[in-house]
């Protein structure tokens, strides 16, 4: 069973679009059905689906309507010539990378263990090779007990509730999961896509696997990956976008914007700061609004209590809630009191009162020293912490051991001192650069990144860029191995002449 409709929100029209020299849906069917499975594309009964099927029945693939909202209902009407020990599978029809191979490996690892329920597991390997399995009999149980619009819309959360389930890896998935990003849900991933078959003399036969040695090539041309080495969960990259620091983002032309963005995201770059702490918050929130990107990326916001009185919990809700109008989705990974001196008991219990709603999976403050730290982790539920690390100085032992035992995120800033340290009418340049040769680095803006990344309680810096350039020479630089112990040492010695 493929799912696909004419009306995603973020790419219209794609069951639609080529890719490989046929309608992506009919790609999508082809190569699930290339070992021999059968296959019937579910799609819904609004007058615009009408296309779907018109073509699919041009070339012979069976198609069946239903409801556009309740899709579980949809299956169930057209597995209804299917005996109860049947097994169905569940594809999206955005993902052609995915094929018969995909299908057989999941299906073979649920009759080894034994399960009920199958699914590719997308949070450890790329978005774009999912696919479920599951029985008929068990799909027609979800049928009648789930109720939820949530359960009947998404098809399979009831089945992961009552059954037995796996959540499976195949052992050729890349372990690089945002850079291996494969399903078409947004323009620039359909571009992508479109690159990766470009060429391909069989796109139906050639297996996934040689897809995705494809895009390896591609990601070769990009640069190299940046990092995580994130320990929370929340998976950000070494390398963060300082989102209020895109020089004129407010002026710029929203197609350099743009492309700054989806280059950064291509790169491995997983979050954007963003927040109403400073007074260009609004200009570069439109600017990371684009709906082509906001989902690659999640965010952190900065905020600062909105109203005459900062200590008022409502002044904090106030911020929170205009970031998420001005950002167009209601959801970010952490939300970051701007100073600590804001983190008073009540405001900083509304701040948290987002994290069990789901809206914000983190809170955090912002520190100005790293002697503030400790009364930071104080705060409880403190997830995560924004510092400043500029080139030389340093955290002290007692607070790096600190942070070693909490379960917070930190991102370091300030890494180039605004940028004062490239600049090389600053006194401290040239001994930066005379220590970067010395150290084999390349450059002053090499050398303070990994002076910043050596410290093993940073979890990732934040910085800002120019154009598109200065943020691939940032990447670049990010997957760079960072200073050890003696070479931050001796950067330290080295400013500490000034």
């Amino acid at each position: 069973m493929i799912q696909s409709r004419l009306n995603s929100s973020r790419l219209p029209g794609k069951a639609l679009m080529t890719i490989g020299g046929m309608p992506l849906v009919e790609l999508v069917a082809r190569r699930a059905a290339r070992s021999g499975h059968e296959v019937v594309v579910a799609t819904s009964e609004e007058h615009y689906d009408q296309r779907i099927v018109d073509h699919l029945d041009s070339v012979g693939i069976p198609v069946v309507r239903g409801s556009l909202d309740d899709v579980l209902g949809r299956f169930v009407a057209a597995t209804r010539d299917l005996e109860p020990g049947d097994t169905v599978v569940r594809l999206t029809g955005d993902n052609p990378v995915g094929d018969a191979d995909v299908i057989d490996d999941l299906a073979s690892a649920m009759a080894r263990g034994g399960y009920a329920y199958g699914r590719n597991d997308v949070s450890r390997m790329p978005e774009g090779l999912g696919c479920e399995v599951f029985s008929i009999d068990d799909l027609r149980r979800a049928d009648r007990e789930a109720t939820t619009a949530y359960d009947r819309e998404h098809v399979t959360p009831w089945l992961r509730r009552h059954v037995r389930t796996l959540d499976h890896v195949p052992a050729q998935s890349p372990t690089d999961i945002h850079r291996f990003r494969c399903t078409v849900d947004v323009l620039n991933d359909y571009v992508r896509v479109s690159r990766m078959f470009g060429g391909v003399a069989d796109p139906v036969a050639i297996p996934w696997t040689a897809l995705m040695d494809r895009l390896r090539e591609l990601i070769r041309e990009e640069g190299p990956s940046v990092p995580t080495r994130d320990r929370s969960g929340l998976g950000q990259s070494v390398l963060l976008l300082g989102g209020t620091q895109l020089a004129g983002a407010g002026a710029s032309p929203p197609p350099e914007v743009r492309a700054l963005l989806a280059h950064a995201a291509d790169r491995g770059i997983t979050h954007v700061e963003v927040g109403r702490a400073d007074g260009d918050a609004e200009a570069v929130l439109r600017a990371c609004g684009e709906p082509q990107l906001t989902k690659r990326f999640g965010y952190v916001s900065r905020v600062r209590p909105l109203g005459a009185d900062a200590h008022d919990p409502l002044a904090v809700e106030a911020s929170v809630e205009r970031s998420f109008a001005e950002l167009g989705r209601r959801s970010v990974a952490a939300a970051v009191l701007d100073d600590l001196s804001d983190a008073r008991p009540a405001t900083w219990e509304r701040l948290r009162a987002y994290v069990g709603g789901g809206e914000v999976q983190r809170v955090g403050v912002a520190v100005r020293t790293a002697e503030q730290v400790p009364e930071a982790l104080r705060l409880p539920g403190l997830g995560y912490l924004e510092l400043p690390l500029r080139p030389g100085t340093s955290i002290p032992d007692e607070v790096q051991q600190a942070l070693r035992g909490a379960d917070v995120v930190v991102t370091a800033h300030s890494v180039f001192d605004g940028g004062s340290v490239l600049d090389q009418n600053d006194p401290r340049n040239a001994r930066l650069r005379a220590l970067a040769t010395d150290l084999g680095r390349d450059g002053v803006d090499d050398l303070c990144l990994a002076y910043a990344l050596g410290h093993d309680v940073v979890t990732s810096v934040a910085v800002g860029c120019d154009d598109e350039q200065q943020l691939q020479r940032n990447a670049d630089l990010a997957a760079r191995p960072p200073l050890d112990d003696e070479q931050r040492a001796r950067v330290r010695d080295v400013l500490g002449k000034d």
